[in-house]
């Protein structure tokens, strides 16, 4: 079974920082030169970015890809532990 669990919290990440960055979707879109609808695709979890397109978007926040992944590491660690001690 393949868990997404990273992917989903990744996207969680990529929101945070970019809102944090004051970038609306379009503007990443434009400076990581993908696609607006795929910036929100990730964001809702609908779409997993693969490692060439994680890396644009970093670069694109300015911030290295390594840190984003470390976050999401952290978020998804966080939200299993929450989700066993809820059982």
């Amino acid at each position: 079974m393949i868990n997404r669990d990273l992917a989903k919290s990744f996207g969680v990440v990529l929101r945070v920082r970019r809102k944090a960055a004051k970038m609306s979707q379009e503007k990443l879109s434009e400076k990581a030169d993908v696609d607006v609808k795929m910036i929100g695709r990730i964001e809702n979890f609908i779409r997993n970015p693969s490692v060439n397109l994680a890396d644009s978007l970093a670069a694109a926040l300015g911030v290295p890809l390594s840190e984003m992944i470390n976050e999401a590491e952290n978020l998804r660690r966080e939200q299993g532990a929450k989700k066993k001690r809820q059982s």
